[in-house]
């Protein structure tokens, strides 16, 4: 399936895994290191979510180790004048945990993607993948198979369990009004 999401890949952000670009204004990446929280604002972007646990490990796999959760990111970027958010993303969700914070990740994204550049991240791209496949099923009516191939060969998942969450995604039903209002937000 060829898709109309054009992607490049790039180490603008000297990233975990280098950062995947869509539309030349979405970025989807691994870690940022701190010293490319500069480079972030100076690329016109507005806001980012990371969907990182605080605290989570970081031991291999992969070698080698992403950076550990920066809890200065917030503060720093907050100061750079770019928006943050923290949705944690795990690998070990429930499909129903997965569902509903997914599509929280997935809907303040896709609003801030409506207002201006943005950038999602984890540790290694792998769970900010999973949240932009949520995105496409969410907004550009993509199946689950279809979502999944695109973050698997555009993108950065790589996880199997990941994989089968976004696999096995269904929108909460109670988040229908908001679901339909990041949607329109992108709408010209």
């Amino acid at each position: 399936m060829t898709y109309p999401f054009p992607t490049i890949n790039c180490l603008a952000f000297v990233a975990y895994g280098g950062a995947r670009i869509i539309y030349d204004r979405f970025y989807v990446t691994g870690q940022p290191a701190s010293p490319a929280y500069a480079a972030i604002a100076g690329a016109g972007i507005t806001s980012v979510v990371c969907v990182r646990q605080p605290g989570e490990a970081v031991a291999p796999p992969p070698v080698p180790p992403p950076p550990p959760f920066d809890t200065t990111e917030a503060t720093v970027l907050a100061q750079l004048g770019v928006a943050y958010q923290n949705i944690p993303i795990t690998r070990t969700m429930s499909q129903q945990q997965f569902d509903v914070e997914a599509t929280e990740a997935a809907i303040a994204i896709l609003i801030a993607f409506a207002q201006g550049p943005a950038l999602i991240h984890c540790s290694t791209g792998d769970r900010a993948s999973s949240v932009c496949a949520v995105g496409l099923i969410l907004a550009a009516g993509l199946s689950n198979s279809d979502a999944v191939d695109y973050a698997t060969n555009s993108l950065l998942l790589a996880n199997s369990a990941m994989i089968e969450l976004v696999l096995g995604y269904t929108p909460p039903a109670s988040m229908a009004d908001r679901i339909q209002t990041a949607t329109a937000a992108l709408q010209p």
